[in-house]
């Protein structure tokens, strides 16, 4: 195992795993084809009516609320499904990704149906991994912010304001350091418990943990490199087709959409190729 991650061999690996990657960006457009269909036959019609120009400063949520209000349980129902169904191909893509690169060695040609199997066979297995993550999340959240409500009444008695936002963003930095590090250790983790003769999720996360401790700055640099630009590509196709006014341009601003679900989807694979080990044994 790797202990120092490389943004650098991301990018190649990714490249060279062009087919998941497109394989991933195919899926996260597919699974939420429903919510794309319940909102376009919600609010296909009124947004067609709508007149040309910006609107004023908060007419367009309370439009998409009132347009929406009808549907909203099929909505939600769509999104829930999309997200489990997201969810499970996300643990599937990566149990396969780390063990055909451990079983290949990651030079041979990417075969799609390859990785897929390998994702099938251990998906329970990293299906545990991803378990292991929300709970030490869900716990390392709790720790945050549990002395800080406890902490928060005597503030507020003392009057002061200012005492009180600081408390909430020092709540918040220490939650977004917590994502940070349960992610790191389950990127590490997950390539860990890919090696042969491990089977335990929590060991293996908790080894990812101590990996992350021994080199913070570069694992964060690298998490911050893909995952940053992952997330800001992923929040285009909203404007282009969830929210009021889509992107200017009509079609044009479609495909821009469509490019940067693409960009995101690469991003997520060199993440994790980016923490693969340099030096293979297993064959």
């Amino acid at each position: 195992m790797s202990k120092r991650p490389s943004p650098a061999a991301g990018l190649r690996h990714a490249a060279h795993f062009r087919k998941l990657v497109f394989a991933v960006w195919l899926a996260s457009v597919v699974v939420f084809l429903p919510v794309q269909v319940v909102v376009q036959y919600a609010t296909g019609t009124a947004r067609a009516n709508l007149p040309d120009g910006p609107l004023p400063p908060g007419d367009e949520l309370l439009i998409l609320f009132e347009l929406l209000g009808p549907v909203i349980v099929p909505l939600v129902l769509a999104l829930i499904g999309g997200a489990v169904t997201l969810f499970a191909w996300s643990v599937l893509w990566h149990a396969g990704t780390v063990r055909w690169y451990l079983w290949t060695g990651g030079s041979a040609p990417v075969r799609l149906a390859e990785v897929v199997g390998h994702g099938v066979v251990w998906w329970w297995r990293y299906l545990r991994l991803a378990l292991t993550a929300a709970a030490m999340l869900a716990l390392a959240l709790v720790t945050v912010w549990l002395p800080l409500d406890l902490l928060m009444p005597r503030v507020e008695t003392v009057g002061s304001a200012g005492r009180v936002v600081a408390l909430l963003w020092v709540g918040v930095g220490a939650s977004l350091l917590a994502v940070a590090v349960c992610w790191l250790a389950t990127l590490r983790g997950a390539w860990l418990l890919g090696e042969a003769g491990r089977r335990s999720a929590i060991v293996a996360w908790l080894r990812g943990l101590v990996g992350t401790a021994r080199s913070p700055v570069r694992s964060g640099f690298t998490l911050a490199l893909w995952a940053v630009p992952a997330l800001l590509f992923q929040t285009l196709p909203l404007s282009a087709g969830l929210v009021l006014p889509p992107l200017p341009g009509g079609g044009a601003g479609r495909l821009v959409a469509v490019l940067a679900t693409f960009l995101a989807a690469f991003c997520w694979v060199g993440l994790l190729l980016s923490f693969a080990p340099k030096d293979i044994s297993e064959k």
